[in-house]
């Protein structure tokens, strides 16, 4: 699958960017790695632990939509190169080193190389699939869906 491909460059490519220009960062159990609302300006891979990502639900409260663990990316992915509006909270699930860079640094790395900027287009490409696929499972789920349910 070509899309499967695609993301398996960027991964590569990205985690091996955040490696040589990231800092190593840890995060204990509960900890937030981007809030929800917030301008969002981390981007990282997960050298150990995991994520949640968090959206509000119908009672108030907040749903797990997605997870990622060590081997991953984390963070509000295009939303940090500009340093846009957090869509949805991150929290660590437990423990967690991750390599930490600012989503500006690695706007102004695509600004620099067109491999790249393919590169992190792709990214977005698949990360947008993914949550396409979310809407839709929900949507066959519960016959009907809002946006607070991605």
């Amino acid at each position: 699958m070509k899309q499967k491909e695609h993301y398996s460059e960027a991964l590569a490519y990205l985690r091996d960017y955040c490696l040589r220009h990231g800092r190593l960062m840890h995060f204990s159990h509960g900890d937030i790695f981007e809030a929800e609302g917030a301008a969002v300006r981390l981007f990282g891979y997960i050298e150990s632990g995991s994520f949640h990502y968090l959206v509000r639900n119908y009672e108030g409260g907040e749903s797990t939509v997605e997870t990622v663990a060590a081997g991953d990316l984390v963070g509000n992915y295009p939303y940090c190169l500009d340093g846009d509006a957090a869509p949805v909270t991150i929290r660590a699930d437990k423990s967690c080193t991750v390599y930490v860079v600012d989503g500006a640094d690695l706007d102004e790395h695509y600004r620099q190389s067109q491999e790249a900027e393919r590169i992190g287009r792709d990214y977005m490409a698949y990360r947008l699939e993914q949550v396409k696929s979310r809407i839709i499972a929900r949507y066959q789920q519960k016959g009907g869906i809002g946006v607070t349910d991605i």
